[in-house]
This record gives C-alpha cells, sequence and structure tokens, in this order.
C-alpha cells in the first residue's frame, strides 16, 4: 500500500508508464494545440513580438510565486525592475522571471533543455540548499515531506518524493527521453508534456522551487515541440484558481496509478491559458496599433518617428523614467511623457526625486485578467 510518509523510491520511471491514449484525451489535445497554434500565430504577428516577453512574464511570475504564498504587488514589482530595489517578496518573483529566461535561452542555444538546465532554472528560485537533493532515504530527520499547514500550524504530510540523489537524477534524465524520443515514446506531445510535469512534481527533485521550475519546463518544453516560437503561455493563473483540485490529482495518481486525470487537467490548463493569453496578446496588440496610429500621434506635439519609439518603450516596460527615453532630448521627453499623462495612457507618480510614468492602460489590462 502506498504510505505517504515514506520515500517513493518506487517511483515508476515515465518510460514505463502504460497509458491509456483515450479518445477523449485526444480530442481535448488537438483542441489545446489548435489554441496554443492560434496563440503562437497572433504573438508572431505582432510587429515586434519581444515587445510583450517582459510584461507577460513578469505577470506569470507574480501569479505562480502566489501560489507558493509569496504574494506581491504588481506596483512594487515594477518599482523594483525599475531602480533595481525590490522588496523581498518581490525579488522572488523577479527571480522566477531570471529563472525562466535561462531557461528560454538554454532553449534557443541547444533546442533541448537538459539535466544541467533543469538545476540552472531552479537556482534562482530555491531558497534552500542547490542543486539535487542529496538528503539519504532511511534517516527520518534528513527526509523532504510536502506537507499541508492545519490551521493550527502543524503538518500534515501529504506526500514524501523519492530520496537518494542517484535515483533522483535517473528519473529526472528518464523523464527527458520520455520527452524528447519521439519515436519510441509516440503519445501526443501534449499529453507527454502533462505526464512529464505530474513526473516531475512526484520527483521533486529539489529542496525549494519544485512547483515553479516544473512550471517553466512546460513552457520550454512546449516550445521545444514547436507549439510556441517565444515562452507566452503561462498556466500558473488556472493552477492558482484550481490549486485544490490540482494537489488533489497528484496524490490520486501516486495513490492509484491512473493518469488520465491529472492529464485532462493539464491539457484544459494550457487550452485555457492559451485562449485566455490570446486575449491578452490582442487587446496589447489593438492598444499599441490605437496609440501609434497617425490619428492619435497626430493629436501630439512632437516628431512621429519619435513618438513611435517611445510608445513601444512604454508597452514594453510598465514603468518608465525621462532618462529611459534616451532616444529623445531630456527636454523632449518630458514634454512625450506629459502630453501621454493628458490622453490618459500614463499617470505620472514622484519615488523619491524621481518621477515615474506608469503604463495604466496596460496594468488595468493585467489586473482585470488576474479578477477572472
Amino acid at each position: 500500500m502506498f504510505d505517504i510518509t515514506k520515500p517513493h523510491n518506487d517511483l515508476i520511471p515515465i518510460t514505463h508508464l502504460i497509458i491509456e491514449d483515450s479518445k477523449s484525451l485526444q480530442k481535448l489535445a488537438e483542441e489545446t494545440r489548435v489554441a496554443i497554434e492560434i496563440l503562437n500565430y497572433a504573438v508572431n504577428s505582432l510587429p515586434e513580438p519581444s515587445l510583450i516577453l517582459d510584461t507577460l512574464a513578469l505577470q506569470e511570475a507574480k501569479v505562480s510565486s502566489d501560489i507558493e504564498n509569496i504574494v506581491t504587488t504588481n506596483d512594487d514589482l515594477y518599482k523594483g525592475v525599475v531602480f533595481g530595489d525590490f522588496s523581498a517578496e518581490a525579488k522572488e518573483v523577479a527571480n522566477y522571471k531570471t529563472a525562466l529566461f535561462i531557461g528560454y535561452r538554454q532553449y534557443q542555444t541547444k533546442k533541448i533543455i537538459s539535466l544541467g538546465d533543469i538545476e540552472a532554472i531552479n537556482d534562482p528560485v530555491n531558497k534552500k540548499r542547490k542543486g539535487i537533493r542529496a538528503n539519504l532515504p532511511n534517516f527520518e530527520g534528513d527526509l523532504t515531506h510536502i506537507a499541508n499547514i492545519r490551521a493550527d500550524g502543524t503538518e500534515e504530510i501529504i506526500y514524501t518524493p523519492p530520496h537518494g540523489e542517484a535515483l533522483l537524477r535517473t528519473l529526472l534524465i528518464d523523464m527527458l527521453d520520455f520527452i524528447y524520443n519521439d519515436d519510441e515514446y509516440t503519445l501526443h506531445p501534449l499529453i507527454k508534456i502533462a505526464l512529464a510535469h505530474y513526473q516531475f512534481e512526484c520527483i521533486h527533485p529539489f529542496y525549494d522551487g519544485n512547483g515553479r521550475t516544473g512550471r517553466i519546463l512546460n513552457i520550454l518544453f512546449l516550445c521545444q515541440k514547436g507549439y510556441l516560437s517565444y515562452p507566452v503561455l503561462y498556466a500558473s493563473s488556472f493552477i492558482i484558481r484550481n490549486k485544490n483540485e490540482y494537489y488533489s490529482l497528484l496524490q490520486q495518481c501516486n495513490a492509484t496509478g491512473e493518469y488520465e486525470s491529472i492529464i485532462d487537467y493539464m491539457l484544459k490548463s494550457f487550452k485555457i491559458t492559451a485562449q485566455q493569453t490570446l486575449k491578452i496578446v490582442e487587446a496589447i496588440q489593438e492598444m499599441v496599433i490605437h496609440y501609434s496610429s497617425d490619428d492619435f500621434l497626430n493629436t501630439l506635439k512632437g516628431q512621429k518617428l519619435e513618438l513611435g519609439k517611445v510608445i513601444a518603450l512604454i508597452f514594453k516596460k510598465v514603468y518608465v523614467r525621462i532618462g529611459d527615453l534616451n532616444m529623445v532630448h531630456r527636454q523632449t521627453a518630458s514634454t512625450y511623457l506629459k502630453q501621454l499623462v493628458d490622453k490618459g495612457l500614463l499617470v505620472e507618480e514622484k519615488v523619491g526625486r524621481e518621477k515615474l510614468y506608469k503604463n495604466v492602460k496596460l496594468l488595468e489590462l493585467f489586473e482585470g485578467e488576474k479578477q477572472k
């Protein structure tokens, strides 16, 4: 019988799992593929696709950290980006974005993610001992447990992952083989990614930051399989809205060996998130088109080419300072920003001696999305 208090060292390697490739999962996988590819097309259709990477990545970092009860505000987060001075919570969120782009750069270079890359991704989000867990399975005081915190502050163990560094490395390499070897493991690629997420969470290879590392791997595997050109599909908002179901399914799979439910959950998280992200991308695109149009620029005083560059910058960075507009003279930058405040696109804030200009339209879009 499965004992949640003992190391799960008999966790089945993912390449050994027997998965019923049901018609319902195939149908959902194809619906999910279509939703992701429509999103990818929309992002690639942007005049500058990288325009939205920073803002979307920071929003994902914020929500993903919320899952780990690391809560900060958008204001703290974006002001930290501007000044390089983060609150403790905002710094952890920013570390997630750092981890994401470490992984994405490695994927761009090699077109795969290796075990070493996974360790590098985990490093910025790991506040404890770095690297693959090396605690010993036979010493109770050295065990890693996953637990819920009861109302009285005591812990309720819900799962004890495998222990022993060699075993963890073997299971992770097996997981990567499952993802990359499409000739031998012929499940739908999205089903494979969903299963790999489950397996990674079960392996729980690090002392800290496993959840955030696993969610980053989802994005990178979607890129590696050719569904995404940029890392823009972030399912953390779906998971946090359905957090209890997520953890319940992870436990259920361990106890019963029935995997269809967690695959169904993960595919829906990808599909629904792709549809929601598409709306955000389209809304950003509409705003950029509107504020870059001749009709709008003609209402401002200044050179259209310069104004266009200013508009592009403030949709890439939620907060800007006059000094960030180094493509124009400082006095000209101040004049442009004040005009955009008058037009309701920006709000001016004083932080110490600095004047900050906040893109309230972009921030309202993200805040509205968070409430859904």
